[in-house]
Order: structure tokens, then sequence, then C-alpha cells
């Protein structure tokens, strides 16, 4: 009996190797095994998943406007807005805007063309408005709000309710 017990750890460790070995195959087809030696697991996670901590100034770093200006008000707002987001809600951002929640990290290919912030024209006030979201183009479309409380309201509106679209 004494066997047996050693032998059910031996067996629930060797159970994942025929799927191990299979996800090794796969890296070593992009990396070089000798390399794959030479990172640590985190930067190994960072390189495949992205950076789990969402950072805002590196957002900030690769964001282009289009019809709108850096100094826009309302642009001032939405960084604000950024700036003041729980992790959490900042994955939601991401998600809403490009459909995966986390950042690839700094100088990566992933990064193409960067986030990019468009002025959302339509007709009525754009206090009422929510932002748009096109997750093909890491892209948002903000409206014109008034204030930085509005903009915090409705962002926060539209990542936490219109997530699975990403359009609001």
């Amino acid at each position: 009996t004494g066997v047996q017990t050693c032998a059910l750890p031996i067996l629930r460790l060797e159970e994942s190797r025929p799927q191990l070995e299979q996800l090794r195959l796969g890296l070593t087809t992009v990396v070089s095994p000798d390399c794959l030696a030479l990172w640590t697991w985190r930067h190994l996670e960072e390189r495949v998943c992205g950076i789990a901590v969402v950072d805002v100034q590196l957002l900030r770093k690769y964001v282009r406007y289009d019809l709108i200006s850096p100094e826009a008000p309302e642009v001032g707002y939405l960084w604000t807005t950024l700036q003041g987001m729980t992790q959490a809600d900042l994955r939601l951002f991401l998600h809403f805007v490009w459909g995966r929640s986390r950042l690839p990290p700094d100088g990566s290919p992933k990064w193409a063309e960067g986030f990019k912030v468009v002025h959302q024209t339509s007709g009525g006030d754009p206090d009422t408005w929510l932002p748009t979201a096109h997750t093909c183009f890491f892209q948002l479309d903000l409206p014109a709000y008034s204030s930085q409380q509005i903009c915090q309201e409705r962002v926060l509106f539209a990542i936490r309710n219109c997530p699975s679209l990403g359009i609001a």
C-alpha cells in the first residue's frame, strides 16, 4: 500500500506532460529553445500575454488623434478618467476599445498603429452620448463632453455595460 500512495502524486505530476510537450513544441517554432532558457517566466508571460498591469502612460505614449486636438477638453477628461480608474476598469476599457485585456510591451510590433482617439459627431447634445469603440482598429470615438464628471460617467457606463460589442 505504501507504493500505491507514492505512485498517485507521481501520476499527478506527469498527467499534463503531453499538453506541456505540445506547448513547448509550439514555442520552439517561434523562439529557439536556447533562448527560452534565458527568459524568466515573468518575461515569457509578458511577451506571450502582454503586461498584466494596465499602464495608462504606456497607452498614452501610443495614442494618435484624428479629427480631434490633443488639447481638446474632452481629451483631457478622458485621460483624467483613465488615470482614476481601477485596474479592473482599465481592463474593461481595453476590452471595450481593443477586445483585449492587456497591453503589449513597450516597443512591441503589436502596437501597430497605436490607440486612436477620434472626435465623435452626431446630432444632439454630446453629453447624452456614449463613446463608441472599434475594436478592429483599437479606436475610441469620443464625444465632446462638457465636463470631467460627464465624461467619467459615460465612459464607465459604456465599458461596464457594453463590453461584448465594443459599441455603445
